[in-house]
């Protein structure tokens, strides 16, 4: 994983850009149900101060993930930008989630973790098959199994219970 570092030491006071790819291999470091493989570039934009530096991601791709639906695996395009603020100090530690701390004797900044996690912040609440050709992506044969387990309401059958109390409600008008 030292792929995804920064050597920021010799670096002049400026923008700096680095690019990184986040592939299957970099996705069977981390062990996450959520995503299962994937292809996703990322750009940063270091920007060396004096007294910290200044990273910007930007991140777009394409991973493959579980349906919501049907549990059926599926492509999903994804797009996301983050800054991320480091400071120095005596000690190694995020202060934040923008803002992390290096030790004063750090030379590099490991960024393998903060990818992760962008890209995952990247990834809609729900997630489910794009339609094809007007018709649901989903396992055709999970969504006949949903629909035969499917609970249906009678609309029909009144509760007699409700007629008293809308009779209640009438007469008080």
């Amino acid at each position: 994983m030292r792929q995804y570092s920064i050597p920021f030491r010799g670096l002049k006071e400026g923008k700096h850009d680095f690019e990184f790819v986040a592939d299957n291999s970099f996705f069977d470091q981390f062990d996450s149900p959520e995503i299962q493989m994937g292809l996703v570039r990322i750009q940063v934009e270091l920007i060396k101060h004096s007294q910290f530096l200044e990273l910007h991601f930007s991140l777009s791709g394409r991973v493959t993930v579980q349906c919501d639906r049907c549990l059926g695996p599926f492509a999903m395009g994804i797009a996301h930008r983050a800054t991320l603020y480091v400071r120095f100090g005596e000690t190694t530690h995020e202060q934040s989630d923008e803002i992390l701390i290096l030790a004063d004797s750090a030379s590099e900044v490991r960024l393998e973790q903060f990818i992760y996690e962008y890209i995952h912040l990247a990834l809609p609440y729900q997630r489910i098959h794009p339609e094809v050709g007007g018709h649901s992506g989903c396992d055709p044969e999970m969504m006949e199994k949903l629909e035969a387990h499917k609970a249906h309401r009678e609309s029909d059958v009144k509760d007699p219970r409700w007629d008293k109390l809308k009779g209640l409600i009438d007469k008080t008008e």
